[in-house]
């Protein structure tokens, strides 16, 4: 891939990870689209980060959740130039204890996290086709060891499943699809599950206690990841855990 003349559209752009990944993409030459929900401040602060790079970026709201949005979204990418990554960063945590977890939580976090990620995938495939790719899916070392995030984890080994079975049927077309998976990093999002597992009393579960006494990784350390996934020509189907060994 030739990542001066590549495109690049990150979801959840405004978040501390999808901003991370956007300066990353950035600095590998590429020019980014960063879509976002409701934060445009921050989405506004991720794209002056590309542009520190010396490439060019474009700000586009977007819920992942409605088609219509994500269509648009894929649309106004193409406008800087030929799409060529895809980075689904896009995603929301209901840190709940089962017996208070809510029908309407579950399929928020179903929808935004595992069903958002195969919404943008669909838009931007047909674009994609066009030169060849990458899609890379962030999901989470929760969808391999659990959390005590019933919803997020649930949907973030969605997230996992779709990967493989994108990778498979799109590589053909000379797409590649990727995911990475997070440990605990420094994140607002981060910090609330980590404020649920201490409010609950959740110690004494050797995960949980590695989740809350091991290191948080930064937001650049996934960045990296994703980078390399989105840039290297032959990898495709995979997880790259980036978490520090807390899955071992």
């Amino acid at each position: 891939m030739d990542e001066a003349n590549t495109g690049a559209l990150v979801t959840g752009g405004s978040g501390a990870i999808g901003s991370a990944v956007a300066a990353e993409l950035a600095r590998a030459g590429m020019d980014v689209t960063v879509g976002y929900r409701s934060d445009t401040a921050g989405a506004n602060a991720a794209a002056a980060a590309v542009r520190e790079h010396g490439r060019d970026a474009q700000i586009v709201e977007a819920d992942v959740t409605d088609p219509a949005a994500v269509g648009r979204l894929v649309e106004r990418t193409v406008e800087l130039g030929p799409l060529g990554v895809v980075v689904n960063s896009a995603g929301v945590t209901e840190p709940h204890a089962i017996e208070e977890l809510s029908s309407e939580a579950v399929r928020r976090s179903l929808a935004v996290n595992a069903e958002g990620a195969i919404a943008v995938a669909r838009a931007a495939v047909p674009r994609l086709r066009a030169h060849g790719g990458a899609i890379v899916n962030v999901s989470s070392v929760a969808a391999e060891i659990g959390t005590v995030d019933v919803s997020y984890a649930t949907s973030k080994a969605g997230v996992l499943g779709a990967t493989r079975a994108l990778a498979r049927e799109l590589g053909g077309d000379g797409i590649r699809v990727n995911a990475v998976c997070p440990g605990p990093v420094d994140t607002p999002m981060n910090d609330a599950i980590l404020e649920h597992l201490e409010s609950r009393r959740f110690r004494g579960h050797r995960t949980v206690d590695a989740l809350l006494d091991r290191y948080e990784a930064q937001p650049e350390e996934v960045a990296t990841a994703v980078r390399f996934l989105a840039t290297h020509e032959f990898v495709t189907g995979e997880t790259l855990r980036v978490d520090g060994g807390l899955s071992l």
